[in-house]
């Protein structure tokens, strides 16, 4: 193998696995087809391997292009990362943090604490990535991103992963306004199994968290009556009296301020789930990252 391979070619090969194509591509590239077909014949001469093979119309992988492709990512999130580490050497103020978060996380709680931190920061620059929760740790892993903010049960440390408790988040049974009578002490969790519900699709891992979340409270069944993927659109069905739904606190802060929403207390029961700042294990924090877990321990004031 010819060692003189550029992390440039490395990026066009991987772009076109992951756009499909060299014309696809290309236009993602803003450059010629040709000079992405050339980059890929130049990869595969200093390789001394086929990396694609033609199935009709489509480019397909050889197996030696998948191995090179694994390859490729790992080498590209190592110099990213790299770069994000050289560039946070310094008291903790300017360098770059990339942050893996769920949506619920990434659209209600960080926004705010992240936005502040620049602010105060002007030399720090903050990517949040949002991934379904499945996906979280494997950006930390493979050093895609740096830190997780997960709502999660537990870390899987068993993945070469550690983190710590920064925080807990609330679930709030919530309904339109008046559509529950909640009286002067709000309902007991027994009268749950009644109510129908809003919820998020039965193979989503926020479903499987709900569902854990109830099972604590004894509820094992109980009517779904339409699920949504995204907390918008579960609140949008709330608001039309559809059903009840057991959101996360940040996602409905607004609404019960506003009054667009009402909070459902349980009586006998507070369920909520830990916040997490997650990393990889045996990956060395630059001073910004480690200011930034500082800075959301605070601000969920564990």
């Amino acid at each position: 193998m010819d060692n003189r391979i550029s992390l440039h070619k490395l990026e066009v090969f991987c772009a076109v696995v992951e756009q499909g194509g060299v014309g696809r591509a290309a236009a993602h590239l803003y450059v010629s087809q040709p000079v992405v077909s050339g980059h890929i014949r130049s990869l595969e001469e200093r390789l001394g391997v086929e990396l694609f093979h033609r199935v009709g119309q489509r480019m397909e992988l050889t197996d030696a292009g998948r191995a090179t492709y694994q390859w490729s990512r790992d080498t590209l999130h190592s110099g990213n990362e790299l770069d994000r580490e050289l560039a946070g050497i310094t008291g903790g103020t300017t360098g770059a943090v990339a942050v893996a978060t769920s949506m619920t996380v990434g659209s209600y709680l960080l926004p705010p604490i992240l936005t502040d931190f620049v602010v105060a920061n002007p030399g720090a620059r903050i990517a949040a990535h949002v991934f379904d929760p499945n996906q979280i740790w494997e950006a930390i892993t493979s050093g895609l991103c740096d830190l997780a903010v997960p709502i999660a049960p537990r870390i899987p440390y068993g993945r070469g992963l550690t983190g710590e408790l920064v925080g807990h988040q609330d679930l709030v049974l919530t309904s339109a306004p008046d559509a529950v009578d909640v009286g002067d002490g709000g309902i007991p969790v027994s009268e749950l199994a009644r109510l129908p519900f809003v919820s998020t699709p039965r193979t989503s891992i926020r479903r499987d968290i709900e569902d854990m979340a109830f099972a604590e409270l004894g509820i094992t069944d109980r009517k779904v009556i339409i699920e949504f993927g995204h907390p918008e659109a579960i609140k949008h069905a709330v608001r039309a009296g559809l059903g009840v739904a057991l959101l996360f606190r940040a996602s409905v802060a607004a609404d019960l301020a506003t009054g667009s929403l009402q909070e459902i207390p349980l009586a006998d029961a507070r369920p909520r789930l830990p916040v997490f700042v997650v990393w990889r294990a045996d990956k060395r924090l630059s001073a910004l990252q480690r200011t930034l877990i500082t800075v959301i321990r605070d601000a969920l004031n564990l």
